[in-house]
């Protein structure tokens, strides 16, 4: 009969080969029955616990370890509607739990920041009155431990996680090395978990939330250096992604006199941002109409990604506010390339062939517009023969016309519906083909381009 260790090597195997439905029976069959044991031999708390919070998670195994080593008298989980709907069930199952001992709270998992989280568990605070409370922060959704743990260190919560030894080839922990670690000091264990927590904020593109956590870092670490760099870079990113790009270069130049006092090398990526904020720093003391032409194509950029981030994050809604406006500013650079401005202008001389070309794509004439929108700058374009639109026919515009209308009925626009990844996904072909297009014609690198714009990762 194969031992614990044999058992588990196979495991890994079937993990590293993505036999997943094997590995999962496997472990539960075989490999869990010895993991609770020695679990649950080396994990026991004295204290007893009115309750047990959970920030749920799609690790069901540490929840029940947890449950059976706290044995609390009652369970809060927060969780994911998909927490909620595929792993809760199986957590009750496994963990002997019956309805009345446990509530449950849902965040939407798209959008989700810390002042949901912590909204949520604010309001069920009557119940951990008076009461001894754990909070276990092992899994579930970074930004809901986040919130969690900020709720749980103002009101005097003890804290506690699953620890284990972790396999890097795989990214997941050692069967059988699992241990709880419980400090009653929540600052205690968030000088060590904030850390990554504020990073996987960072990542998130939740910046507000992430410099919280590194503000409080700085004040609790003993070497506070790395928090501090990368709260300033948090800072920088904050300022920028909200377009205030000289609030954002004052805090690149903060960042760079702090790495050198601190003697610590900056990602590459930082570099490559600072020569797109400076320029992005001088469309703002400019007018428009007056832009040089790469700072015109910074700004399309600098929208541009700023809609991919929203996008990542399942905000496809704002993503394809931005797109918009940078296929504003696309249809805007380009006719005054050619001499046309979008606010009173002088196009009598077009308004034969704009007639003609509304009837074959509107099958109506239109009459010439006093102000220039994106769908009428793009006709122009068309009849001007300008190299955005020089392969295109009066079909092709119509079909750019369909994407653009699908955000005009949107909640974003003036619709009562959400226009969602689709929209977003055609939009964003089309803004990155005209984008392109730019930057072939002005010999501009559109990768190198795209780096400058792009906002690093921890």
């Amino acid at each position: 009969m194969p031992t614990f260790e044999e058992n588990r090597e196979e495991y890994i195997i079937l993990i590293k080969n993505n036999e997943q439905e094997k590995a999962n029976k496997l472990y539960w069959e075989i490999l869990f029955p010895e993991v609770e044991k020695k679990f649950l031999e080396k994990s026991h708390l004295a204290q007893e616990y009115d309750w047990l919070i959970i920030t749920g998670g799609f690790s069901p195994e540490f929840h029940v370890l947890t449950i059976k080593s706290i044995k609390p008298k009652k369970i809060y989980f927060i969780g994911t509607k998909e927490f909620k709907d595929f792993y809760l069930d199986e957590i009750i199952e496994k963990s002997n739990i019956k309805a009345s001992d446990y509530i449950i709270d849902t965040v939407e998992y798209e959008e989700l920041d810390v002042t949901e989280v912590y909204e949520k568990i604010r309001n069920r605070l009557p119940l951990f009155e008076n009461k001894k409370v754990l909070l276990d922060l092992t899994r579930g959704k970074r930004i809901m431990a986040v919130g969690a743990g900020m709720i749980g260190s103002f009101f005097g919560f003890d804290l506690a996680y699953i620890d284990e030894e972790w396999l890097k080839d795989i990214r997941m922990g050692l069967p059988g090395t699992e241990r709880l670690v419980h400090v009653s000091n929540p600052f205690e264990v968030f000088g060590d978990l904030e850390l990554k927590e504020a990073r996987d904020l960072f990542n998130y593109y939740d910046y507000t939330a992430a410099i919280f956590l590194y503000k409080r870092l700085s004040e609790i670490i003993s070497d506070p250096r790395k928090a501090v760099i990368e709260k300033t870079l948090a800072e920088m990113y904050s300022h920028w992604k909200s377009f205030n790009f000289k609030a954002a270069q004052k805090k690149l130049e903060e960042l760079n006199k702090k790495a050198k006092q601190f003697n610590i090398k900056l990602a590459q990526g930082i570099n490559k941002n600072k020569q797109a904020i400076e320029i992005l720093n001088k469309s703002q003391e400019e007018i428009n109409e007056n832009l040089e032409d790469h700072v015109f194509i910074h700004l399309i950029t600098d929208l541009y990604t700023n809609a991919l981030r929203r996008a990542e994050v399942g905000m496809f809604e704002d993503a394809i506010s931005r797109l918009y406006r940078s296929l504003e500013l696309i249809s805007q650079y380009r006719l005054l390339k050619q001499g046309i401005y979008t606010t009173n202008p002088n196009i009598k001389q077009f308004e034969e062939e704009y007639k003609k070309l509304t009837m074959e794509i509107y099958e109506i004439e239109k009459p010439l517009p006093t102000e220039i929108g994106i769908k009428d700058g793009l006709i122009l374009l068309y009849i001007k023969k300008d190299y955005l639109l020089e392969n295109k026919n009066p079909k092709d515009l119509k079909d750019i016309f369909g994407v653009i209308r699908a955000r005009d009925v949107s909640i974003v626009a003036h619709g009562l519906k959400l226009a969602g990844e689709k929209v977003f996904k055609n939009f964003q072909s089309l803004v990155k083909e005209f984008l392109m297009n730019i930057c072939e014609k002005e010999n501009i690198s559109f990768t190198e381009l795209i780096e400058q714009h792009t906002f690093i990762k921890l």
